[in-house]
């Protein structure tokens, strides 16, 4: 984008013939010779980008139209201007951060239950696990026989 001159236009409130100005406003390079027309505003505003729309009006009402038929020479005010950038700006919302796409989800093995104590084959409710006192109960007095 570079700085080029535009030709703004707008209905002379004294005769009702076109009056023009000239501004300096960033354009891209491939626009051809532009000419907004102020009194047409909503093909502006759909046809031109919001850099661009709050650049002209910044800039609007430092600029002198001079209507060619009369010779009279106007400037563009606006007692809203300042609510209306304020209604904007208050109206402004953060855009949502864009996440990084989250990693696969790795796949997990089913838990696994604990394991239940084995009752010994062949043995009822009734049983009772010996003791290994009992199982290994050597009579340390006696010696064994050779």
């Amino acid at each position: 984008m570079r700085t080029r001159p535009i030709v703004l236009s707008k209905t002379c409130p004294y005769c009702g013939a076109r009056s023009k100005a000239e501004a300096k406003l960033p354009v891209p390079a491939n626009m051809p010779a532009v000419e907004f027309n102020l009194d047409n505003l909503g093909a502006l505003i759909q046809k031109q980008s919001l850099s661009l729309l709050l650049a002209l009006v910044e800039l609007l009402p430092y600029k002198t139209f001079a209507c060619r038929k009369c010779g009279h020479e106007f400037r563009l005010e606006s007692r809203t201007a300042r609510e209306l950038v304020g209604a904007m700006l208050g109206s402004m919302q953060p855009a949502p951060a864009i996440k990084p796409p989250a990693p696969a989800p790795r796949a997990r093995l089913p838990a696994r239950k604990p394991a239940k104590p084995a009752s010994p084959a062949g043995h009822g409710k009734d049983w009772e696990a010996e003791s290994l006192d009992a199982m290994l109960d050597y009579p340390v007095d006696h010696k064994p026989k050779a």
